[in-house]
């Protein structure tokens, strides 16, 4: 029945925004959207939900990945950064994971839909930027278009210190830059 309800209410916070010409659903953030350097979110942008502790797509979830898609086709200057988060109801390594597979699974998808892997950026930030310890919100990754270079976003990423990854491919080249963790729960 608490898994039920879950789904409910998940569904009801994601649902996708009629169509339009972003891949921008509605949020409940309250904070509005400007231009950036690159490092924050700029419109379009959009939150891939997840239920607690699982990295599953939801078919909310795929809908909004194939809506960025096709934006990213309509769009061929821009990335896609995808942050990976989870709440703070696990151990900190464990966080660390599950929000690394939530993002895995949102780039493999975009990927599967054509997406090439050099126009996708992930950034893994697990627990450490958490808004509460069991908010649903939490558990996402957040989706923004950018012009930067994958490089631009990692040292920006890891240099807010908040970020503890950062994973790009360029010219068929996998790179990975990390902050390291200090103590575990």
């Amino acid at each position: 029945m608490k898994t039920l309800l879950a789904t409910i209410v998940l569904a009801a916070i994601a649902a996708p925004a009629a169509a339009g010409p972003d891949f921008v659903t509605p949020s409940p953030r309250p904070k509005p959207l400007a231009a950036s350097s690159g490092v924050r979110e700029i419109a379009p942008f959009d939150d891939v939900l997840f239920e607690l502790d699982s990295a599953v797509l939801s078919p909310v979830a795929r809908q909004q990945l194939g809506s960025a898609a096709a934006w990213l086709k309509r769009h061929p200057g821009q990335r896609l950064v995808l942050e990976g988060y989870t709440d703070g109801s696990g151990p900190r390594f464990y966080n660390e994971d599950l929000a690394t597979s939530r993002a895995v699974r949102a780039r493999d998808h975009l990927i599967s839909l054509g997406v090439p892997a050099n126009r996708l950026i992930m950034v893994v930030y697990g627990e450490l930027a958490a808004r509460a310890q069991l908010d649903p919100l939490s558990r996402r990754v957040v989706l923004y278009a950018t012009d930067r270079s994958p490089h631009e976003i990692a040292v920006a990423s890891l240099d807010r210190k908040h970020a503890l990854s950062a994973v790009w491919v360029d010219r068929g080249t996998l790179f990975s830059e990390r902050r390291e963790i200090v103590g575990s729960r």
